[in-house]
């Protein structure tokens, strides 16, 4: 580990002191302080992508990749011999290493989905049943009239049949119309302040909560469609298809791999949460909310879109949700290696 965090602290443009277990292997390069092994250059080639590896086949090429783990020693080598060990900016960068390597250690999976008994996948697939099985689904937005009457309800179908027309007419220079004759003319405050979206729903759910007219008119519709006039005891609706979700039928067969998986991670988002609670509680943290109330906060740079700006490795270490939400120890990514064949260290300007 010790080769392959000075590798990853040189690419980041920082080193750290080389100190570490001893090497394994036959030296294939070695000097006042540099030794590099036939195991350690196996190793660091290991860590590039097959295609990369692909390149280093022949003795040249492998001594372009040798030069590399070379400059990388001699700069670590000299970087020490200049105190940067000690630099507080190296050591800080260390010490993110360190934490993604704890956390990486003590929850590597040392168990399997596969590991998940049976019937504790059988029993979430039954209790979450709606994200497998439902029948379809499709959106509407609609205008609705409110006619509680014939009187009332004859009124309202011709003005219904009259704005529907109108907001044919006025599309095809106005994408927004039917949008705008929902906000003039419906009458349904709760689906009104929703741009008339009737979300999301089965034949079913449509029909208990407005009618089987209205069901069937919203499954006869395809796409940017809208119906005709429909008529229920108490409304008059225009409606216009917006979206579907097609029905969904898998089977437990189908998905116990995925659930088995999730309940592996969800195992270990409890473990990492209790030993954190434990490590917290041992350390007897206090919090000076005056002195944290105190720190300025730089303003971001004009122009910079919200969300950007902190570089990698900053804030959450890896591999460690925010809000201590467990390890997401199958995405801790080792410490980059610098690339096989990096630029030249710019030389000094010529005085």
């Amino acid at each position: 580990m010790r080769r392959f965090l000075v590798l990853g602290l040189c690419a980041l443009g920082v080193a750290c002191q080389p100190s570490g277990p001893r090497k394994t292997g036959t030296p294939v390069a070695s000097g006042n302080g540099v030794v590099i092994t036939t195991d350690e250059f196996k190793a660091r080639l290991d860590e590039q992508s097959p295609f990369i590896r692909a390149r280093y086949t022949t003795l040249e090429r492998k001594k372009e990749f040798l030069e590399n783990l070379i400059r990388q020693e001699v700069l670590a080598a000299e970087a020490e011999k200049q105190g940067l060990d000690k630099d507080p900016d190296v050591r800080a960068t260390l010490r993110k290493i360190m934490v993604q390597k704890l956390v990486q250690k003590r929850f590597q999976p040392d168990a399997t989905a596969a590991d998940i008994p049976e019937a504790d996948v059988q029993r979430y697939y039954e209790e979450h049943k709606a994200e497998y099985v439902r029948a379809r689904r499709v959106r509407v937005h609609a205008i609705v009239l409110n006619a509680a009457t014939p009187a009332e309800k004859a009124k309202k179908l011709a003005l219904a049949k009259k704005t529907l027309a109108s907001v044919k007419a006025e599309e095809k220079k106005n994408p927004m119309a039917f949008a705008q004759a929902v906000a003039t003319a419906s009458e349904d405050p709760g689906t009104k302040q929703l741009a008339g979206d009737l979300q999301f729903r089965s034949h079913e759910e449509l029909e208990k909560a407005y009618s089987k007219a209205v069901a069937d008119a919203a499954f006869s519709l395809k796409p940017g469609e809208y119906s005709n006039p429909v008529e229920t005891p108490t409304n008059v609706l225009v409606l216009k298809f917006t979206g579907e979700q097609p029905e969904l039928n898998r089977t437990l067969d189908q998905v116990k791999t995925q659930i088995a998986a999730k309940l592996s991670r969800d195992k270990k988002t409890k473990e990492f949460d209790e030993w954190m609670k434990g490590l917290r509680e041992t350390a007897k943290i206090t919090v000076d909310d005056k002195a944290l109330e105190g720190i300025e906060v730089a303003a971001a740079p004009a122009g910079m879109p919200m969300g950007m700006g902190m570089p990698q490795g900053m804030g959450m270490p890896q591999g460690m949700p925010p809000g201590g939400h467990g390890p997401a120890v199958q995405v801790v990514p080792q410490a980059p290696m610098a690339p096989a064949q990096p630029a030249p260290v710019a030389a000094p300007p010529k005085k």
